[in-house]
């Protein structure tokens, strides 16, 4: 039931906003009325940035500006010891419990796009959170792919090209359906197919209503209201687009090996080998450690951020805790 309160919710606001759209098209009639709605419904958004989409409907919309890096290291800071990150202690849901020291994990690693396969590019990557409409779907995808070793990577890779891709279960072809099923818990595999049962519910929900509408006066009028009300949230909201923060540090190259630091005072660096295996590395200074809330240990998981290749052509990847060297 949540999840089709959720969908509904959705369609009003892009009900909202469409309807917002064609407010510049009250004003002309009949073909040429349509002819502007026609071109006001395939203009893309203003301000977003390029090749991502807008980042309240794109599958995953993360991009360079999402980029984390609250401090960083140069790539000169190059330890030649590290710890096994795995060796670290673990939260219920799979975070590290950090320690001070500096730790590495040596990992399969998966390209979001499909054009970035003979990846290797040079420069540094920063981490992103992950985000979007299907940012939940995908961050499981990431966690839950240690546990089925039996799963191949480029299994995972096609899987992850679907959700990156925005399609829903029913839709994958077999084998990628088998995937999802075998590495993704029962309430994730729900949220796949909800799309489609929640738009049988909607049309079914709409049916019922405009039959309503056509026989009771007073909903007529309460809609007459509504539109009333709309016209008005509509001349307010004229002219207003939103902003998203650019890609302003693309042209200022950043170095393969550079540690970006995240909250909590620790810092992280991304070395891929292709788009298939990265060494992750973590720095955790003493301090950090010492001003952490004791009661909230501070913790990091790796699969919950995106690796953002900081320069244009950009790339995404997105890291898993399978080992690199793993046979499949």
């Amino acid at each position: 039931m949540r999840s089709i309160v959720k969908f509904l919710s959705v369609t009003v606001a892009v009900v909202l906003l469409a309807a917002s759209t064609f407010a510049q098209c009250d004003n002309k009639t009949g073909f040429a009325k349509l002819a502007c709605q026609a071109q006001a419904n395939s203009s893309a958004p203003a301000g977003l940035p390029p090749g991502i989409g807008d980042p309240k409907t794109a599958p995953i919309s993360t991009g360079l500006s999402d980029a984390i890096h609250l401090d960083t290291l140069p790539s000169t800071v190059d330890p030649q010891a590290f710890r096994p990150l795995i060796s670290l202690d673990r939260t219920d849901d799979g975070a590290f419990i950090l320690k001070a020291g500096i730790y590495e994990a040596y990992v399969q690693s998966y390209a979001l796009d499909a054009g970035d396969v003979n990846a290797s590019k040079p420069g540094g990557y920063y981490p992103a959170p992950i985000k979007g409409k299907k940012a939940k779907i995908l961050s499981a995808l990431f966690k839950y792919a240690e546990l089925h070793a039996d799963v191949s990577q480029a299994d995972i890779q096609q899987l992850v090209w679907a959700i990156v891709g925005g399609v829903d279960l029913e839709k994958m072809n077999p084998a990628v359906q088998q995937t999802a099923a075998r590495v993704l818990p029962q309430d994730i595999l729900k949220q796949m197919q909800g799309a489609a049962q929640a738009k049988a519910f909607q049309d079914a929900l709409m049916n019922m209503l405009n039959q309503r509408l056509a026989k009771d006066k007073t909903a007529q009028q309460n809609l007459g209201k509504m539109n009333d009300a709309m016209k008005q949230i509509q001349q307010q909201t004229a002219g207003l687009t939103p902003t998203f923060k650019g890609e302003a540090d693309s042209d200022a190259p950043v170095a393969r090996g550079t540690w970006a630091q995240l909250p909590g005072g620790f810092f992280v660096r991304y070395l891929p080998d292709g788009y298939m295996k990265t060494r992750v590395q973590v720095v955790v200074p003493d301090k950090a450690i010492e001003q952490a809330d004791p009661k909230t240990p501070l913790t990091f998981d790796p699969t919950q951020y995106l690796a953002i290749l900081c320069q244009a052509p950009g790339e995404r990847l997105g890291l898993t805790l399978r080992p690199a060297d793993a046979k499949r």
